[in-house]
């Protein structure tokens, strides 16, 4: 870790705890934010996000270069400046190799298969042109990378093929009795049923000018991963979060229970910090016990960074703060000593929302078919000289454990 995000990280934890700070005085003296106190905290949450922002592309930069050294190790055996040493008899110029490729003319289409080992080269569809892995690698990375979902450890099958997925499981067991000598032994026998993934079909499709391809320095594979792989990500961890199952994986919020109901009369202002039956933080402390005690020690929070500003306030009753602060770079914020991961997918809070989740992800099944197709055009948009790229991701999602993940749901009025 560089010195530079040890010092952000010292920077986050002074900002936190004078936001801390504004609103003790305010809980000590009994009353609530003046408007320069609450201007105040406003200005320190936002100088936290944007910290947490500079941080964690600090750390995704490092840890591109560290991949990207490790795999030319891997290669080489030993760090080697290529450009210094004489290329071999029947070497591949990679760079050429991309750059030709993207000039190919038309009619030359090509499909990259999914990484299966640690050679990093592809063979392509109709010229054997070995090309280096960082084009998909890149990409399926992207991928993660927007996905808090996948962040909180869901339970993930990874299969060659689109056919259904049956997954067993056991929604319920039987009970061990006492038995007197030579007594009959009752039946104990487990409920059983399965979980069906499908694989929905989600694409993107990014067009570039013949004259971008020209230029020898523009970087098209960084461009057309990063195009591609962010808009991919984006869609399925909406689709996760709150997806219909009609042609899209089922969100786990349209499958997980209420855990917590908010008190009638707070409406959209939640009742989280001021009012209902569950004040000063008490409702997250309700949904943290909603779940069984073996689902917490791998439980996650799953909210909006709207509410995260609204929870970041909260106290429990001997007037200690419910969040704190994360000590260790790159590891997530807690509240009540377990991770958060903010998602914009949640609902923000409203009335009859569920903006908040709490629980065991692992309970939610992600399926995952590769390889990633990755296919480019010469011809889809001859008439305005643009080179087409389209990446192809089969996906599906379920909870399979309603009872790992349970809501925070607000009052109707």
């Amino acid at each position: 870790m560089s010195e530079l995000v040890t010092t952000l990280r010292e920077q986050r934890l002074n900002t936190w705890e004078q936001a801390k700070a504004v609103a003790e005085r305010a809980a000590e003296e009994k009353r609530s934010m003046t408007a320069e106190e609450e201007r105040q905290w406003d200005e320190a949450n936002n100088d936290l996000s944007k910290l947490d922002e500079r941080i964690k592309s600090i750390l995704d930069n490092e840890k591109r270069a560290a991949d990207a050294a490790m795999a030319m190790e891997e290669l080489a055996k030993a760090p080697v400046d290529t450009r210094a040493m004489p290329r071999e008899v029947g070497a591949v110029d990679y760079d050429a190799e991309i750059r030709r490729i993207a000039k190919m003319p038309a009619g030359s289409g090509f499909n990259i298969n999914w990484p299966t080992n640690k050679a990093e080269q592809r063979t392509l569809l109709d010229s054997n042109v070995p090309l280096p892995t960082s084009f998909v690698g890149q990409l399926y990375r992207y991928l993660i990378d927007t996905s808090t979902i996948r962040q909180t450890n869901p339970t993930v099958f990874s299969t060659s093929s689109g056919e259904n997925l049956v997954v067993p499981r056991a929604t319920a067991y039987g009970q061990a009795k006492w038995t007197a000598e030579a007594g009959a032994l009752s039946a104990a026998d487990p409920t059983l049923s399965s979980v069906t993934l499908g694989a929905y079909k989600l694409g993107v499709l990014v067009q570039i000018s013949q004259e971008l391809l020209a230029d020898e320095g523009f970087d098209v594979t960084g461009f057309v991963a990063s195009q591609a792989g962010m808009l991919i990500g984006v869609a399925a961890d909406t689709a996760y979060v709150a997806g219909t199952g009609t042609t899209q994986p089922t969100g786990f919020t349209s499958s997980a229970s209420t855990g917590v109901q908010a008190a009638t009369g707070t409406g959209s202002t939640v009742g989280l910090p001021t009012a209902g039956a569950y004040a000063n933080g008490d409702g997250l402390v309700e949904l943290y016990h909603s779940i069984i005690p073996q689902y917490r020690p791998r439980a996650s929070w799953v909210m909006h960074d709207q509410t995260i500003k609204l929870v970041r306030k909260l106290k429990d009753t001997t007037g200690q703060y419910l969040w704190q602060p994360a000590l260790v770079a790159g590891q997530p914020d807690t509240l009540l000593g377990r991770p958060v991961y903010p998602d914009p997918h949640m609902p923000l809070i409203s009335a009859s929302t569920s903006p908040i989740a709490f629980g065991d992800f692992k309970g939610y099944f992600i399926r995952d078919v590769t390889p990633l197709r990755f296919e480019r055009s010469d011809d889809y948009a001859f008439g305005t000289d643009l080179i087409s790229f389209r990446a192809l991701y089969r996906t599906d999602g379920q909870l399979a454990d309603t009872s790992a993940i349970k809501l925070y749901t607000t009052a109707a009025s």
